[in-house]
């Protein structure tokens, strides 16, 4: 290859990432792509690799090429750019009209005050009834306590019902409400972040989707204060 052209494919790969990751959204449908980068140009394609595949493949690596029409005029770097910019507003049209949002949710808030206190709830329920299960007759909490034969039946039962009810409300929690949300504010599938709200709302429930929501209208207020002053 050429090494003006491999310059003008790194120069663009670097300056515009985000361009590159929205193109493959809207013409690949792969969300979840990381590290794009062209590896191919032509006045009539382009050519991005890219890694985690798509969220309906899931192949660890991964290219598309993208037909452009019209073809370019130039490779040469104003040009390219000029087309770049054109088909990315393109492309954020669309997303938006799939439901997506301009605003991209990059960092994880901990809990805080009664949230911070219910999550520790959640963990002692959840321990104590791993605990409960995996003991021997002795080992287990009730026998240890010397709860007797009834209050230790009525403690294991009581702590598997609130367990389960736990697991229960906090998947239907994740499948209806925070996976949605996560993916409207383009938190990519398999980042950091997104494990770090997946990982909490599994043991926290809906305090961490008031954060979420929280940081979003923190987000959303900035904006309109950037705005005015504008």
């Amino acid at each position: 290859m050429d090494p003006s052209h491999q310059r003008l494919l790194t120069h663009l790969s670097t300056t515009h990432p985000t361009t590159l990751a929205r193109l493959l959204e809207h013409h690949a449908s792969a969300f979840d792509a990381q590290n794009p980068h062209l590896t191919a140009l032509t006045p009539t394609s382009l050519t991005i690799a890219y890694t985690n595949g798509s969220a309906a493949s899931y192949i660890l690596h991964s290219s598309k090429r993208i037909p452009l029409s019209p073809p370019l005029a130039s490779l040469a770097l104003a040009d390219v750019e000029a087309r770049l910019l054109a088909m990315d507003a393109e492309a954020e049209a669309a997303i938006a009209r799939g439901g997506r949002s301009e605003l991209a949710v990059t960092a994880y808030r901990t809990p805080q005050g009664w949230q911070l206190v219910a999550a520790v709830w959640v963990a002692c329920v959840m321990g104590a009834y791993a605990v409960e299960r995996g003991a021997g007759e002795r080992g287990r909490v009730s026998e240890l306590l010397g709860m007797g034969e009834r209050w230790g039946w009525w403690y294991r039962v009581g702590l598997g019902t609130a367990f389960w009810v736990l697991v229960v409300v906090h998947v239907g929690e994740s499948v209806g409400v925070l996976l949605p949300m996560l993916w409207r504010y383009n938190v990519k599938v398999g980042t950091r972040v997104w494990w770090l709200w997946v990982g909490s709302h599994a043991v926290e429930g809906w305090g961490a989707i008031m954060r979420f929501r929280g940081m979003v209208k923190e987000e959303e207020g900035r904006r309109v204060k950037e705005g005015k002053k504008e």
